[in-house]
């Protein structure tokens, strides 16, 4: 390439860059054409490399101590099983289709409160759910009051946040819980089951006062209200049933 053909001052077109061309411009000249991006990539932190970790933990130990979690009566199993493995606390299982369950959350469905207060002594994470269900309400508060969402969030097996408030009984949370549940019309019929169950008279009336209830929709358990408040000696609440339609059978 001719430089002469140029006149002093005059920009060399990029299309004339060569071999031939770099030799001539020098390394001064071609190092201010080098974009400076890998001076910037020099300036770049790190990836921190991920840490050395154990073998993951055995699924059906996993699976056998989130079912003991169910019952306050296993709490001597729970108490071996955690002496073993403390990390199984945290484990969770997946009952199929991404149903997902801790021991804590177990509990919370079924309204074990001695083993919830236990698990949560060994370290168990405390969330909404269990909350409500140990009628923490100050704690419950405060997740709606952070994020909203949390009232319609539902937990493992489908069970709603105003499912567990029912278990807990406390009728203030469930006031708590009503200006965002316009879009689960449906969750004041499956919490009826849960209130019924632990017999709280003030949470069935609360049910029937601020939902479209069915008070014959079976539970889990394949059980109607009616039955179950009979079956366990709840006969203020039977009666509270039998005034909105319930029945035992068809």
């Amino acid at each position: 390439m001719n430089t002469n053909a140029y006149p002093r001052g005059t920009d060399l077109p990029q299309t004339t860059l060569n071999r031939r061309g770099v030799m001539s411009l020098g390394v001064a000249s071609v190092v201010t054409a080098i974009p400076f991006a890998s001076a910037q990539q020099s300036d770049a932190k790190p990836v921190r490399p991920e840490p050395k970790r154990g073998p993951r933990q055995d699924l059906d130990l996993v699976r056998t101590f989130v079912g003991a979690g169910h019952k306050d009566a296993n709490i001597a199993q729970v108490k071996e099983l955690l002496d073993r493995d403390p990390k199984l606390v945290f484990a969770s299982h997946d009952w199929g289709e991404g149903d997902w369950e801790t021991a804590l959350g177990g509990a919370s469905h079924t309204g074990s409160r001695e083993m919830a207060r236990y698990l949560l002594s060994r370290g168990a994470r405390i969330d909404s759910f269990c909350a409500a269900m140990l009628a923490e309400r100050e704690v419950l508060a405060a997740l709606v009051a952070a994020n909203p969402s949390v009232v319609t969030t539902r937990g493992p097996h489908g069970y709603t946040l105003l499912y567990h408030v029912a278990i807990g009984g406390d009728v203030a949370m469930a006031d708590l819980l009503k200006p965002h549940l316009g879009t689960q019309p449906r969750s004041y019929t499956q919490a009826l089951s849960a209130a019924v169950r632990d017999g709280h008279l003030a949470m069935t009336k609360w049910l029937f006062e601020h939902g479209d209830v069915d008070p014959n929709v079976e539970d889990a358990l394949g059980k109607r209200p009616l039955s179950t408040a009979i079956a366990k000696g709840f006969q203020n609440v039977a009666d509270e049933l039998r005034r909105h339609g319930a029945r035992e059978s068809d």
